[in-house]
This record gives C-alpha cells, structure tokens and sequence, in this order.
C-alpha cells in the first residue's frame, strides 16, 4: 500500500511539473525558450546587417 501511495505521489508531481513547466503559457520553458530565440535571431541580423545583402537601407 505505501508502495502505491508513493508511485501516484511521484506521477501528480510528475504531472503538476510539466504542466507548470513546459504546457503552460507565459512564463514557461517554452516562452522562454520562443524569447530565446527571437532575441538571438535579432542580435544575429543585426550583426550580420542582411540589409545590405538584399539591396535595402
């Protein structure tokens, strides 16, 4: 009976910490993973200054 009590103990905390961590929206791994990116996508076109590449400003 312990034994059980604590393998649905571990699976609800399992649970509670993906939702909270990965499925949930703002402030999640997942926002800040998607803020990640678009920070770094921006520092890098600004580095590399694609404007002068394809003929803009």
């Amino acid at each position: 009976m312990k034994n059980l009590i604590i393998i649905l103990g571990t699976v609800l905390l399992g649970a509670v910490i993906v939702n909270t961590l990965i499925l949930g929206g703002e402030g999640t791994l997942q926002d800040a993973a998607s803020d990640l990116v678009k920070e770094g996508t921006g520092a890098i076109s600004d580095y590399m200054d694609f404007g002068d590449i394809i003929g803009g400003a």
